[in-house]
């Protein structure tokens, strides 16, 4: 069924999304959402056959979408991926989502250890992809954001944070860093009219997640338990309508926030 684009809320919208690439991903999900609710994608991935696979999906769907081979820890490569967005469509992009991250450590391949034995390569290549790179990406797209007077800028943390889990203090650390990170931006852009907010998932069952995890059908029972809706567990298209609800209008008065969808596992 292709897409009727009459009517959608992020009709005209141009739209540049992180790590959208794979088969079962948020990134993936959320380009879908925003391409069905009218947006032009930029679908940016480190992996570019993977990129190449979503937009391919999002024009066969009927919407529009370009696909960006792009290592988000280089601010060149950010720049030149945003200007590709751009000169696709009128010089314009409304929407950036810093969704691209890192899970597990670089070098050994873990997912899970105790905060001593990490290296510091492996600290330094999470925060580097998890951190540093939305700040590149920021950048990329403030230049065209600017002139507009008006952005959305959603950036993807983790529940992790609110939960303070162990075993892998890089990748919570990086996580609490984001919501940093988007307090600090949103107050600065938010006199160009640029809206920041972060957004939280819990355990979702992602391709990444799913093959990172240990004992996995466990740990997915454990996860389902302790959240407060137990039906199932979280996935990917469900983070999709809250990042559709940061990207669209409905949230014009809505800055400097972390929305959680995890089920209500955490709290704040």
């Amino acid at each position: 069924m292709g897409m009727d684009l009459e009517g959608k809320r992020l009709k005209d919208k141009v739209a540049l999304i992180t790590g959208a690439g794979g088969t079962n991903s948020i990134g993936r999900s959320v380009a879908i959402r925003f391409a069905r609710e009218g947006a032009k994608v930029g679908v940016l991935d480190i992996d570019g056959p993977s990129a190449t696979w979503v937009a391919d999906e999002v024009i066969a769907l009927g919407g529009e979408a370009i696909p960006l081979t792009c290592d988000i820890t280089d601010l060149g490569q950010c720049k030149a991926a945003a200007t590709k967005v751009a000169d696709a469509w009128n010089g314009k992009i409304d929407i950036l989502v810093n969704n691209a991250a890192a899970f597990r450590g670089v070098m050994s391949k873990q997912s899970w250890q105790p905060f001593n034995e990490w290296k510091v390569e492996e600290w330094d290549y999470m925060l580097d992809v998890n951190l540093r790179g939305m700040w590149f990406c920021a950048q990329a797209v403030f230049p065209y954001m600017k002139p507009q007077g008006y952005g959305k800028i959603i950036n993807l943390t983790s529940s992790t944070f609110f939960e303070g889990v162990g075993g892998f203090i890089h990748y919570v650390s990086s996580k609490g860093g984001i919501i940093g990170f988007t307090r600090a931006l949103g107050r600065e852009l938010g006199e160009h009219g640029i809206r920041v907010n972060a957004l939280a998932p819990g355990f979702t069952l992602t391709e990444a997640n799913i093959e990172q995890t240990t004992n996995a059908r466990l740990w997915w029972d454990v996860t389902r338990d302790r959240q407060s809706l137990k039906e199932r567990n979280l996935q990917a298209d469900d983070i999709a309508g809250t990042a559709f609800y940061l990207a669209s209008a409905d949230s014009d008065w809505v800055t400097c926030q972390t929305i959680l969808v995890d089920g209500g596992l955490s709290m704040h």
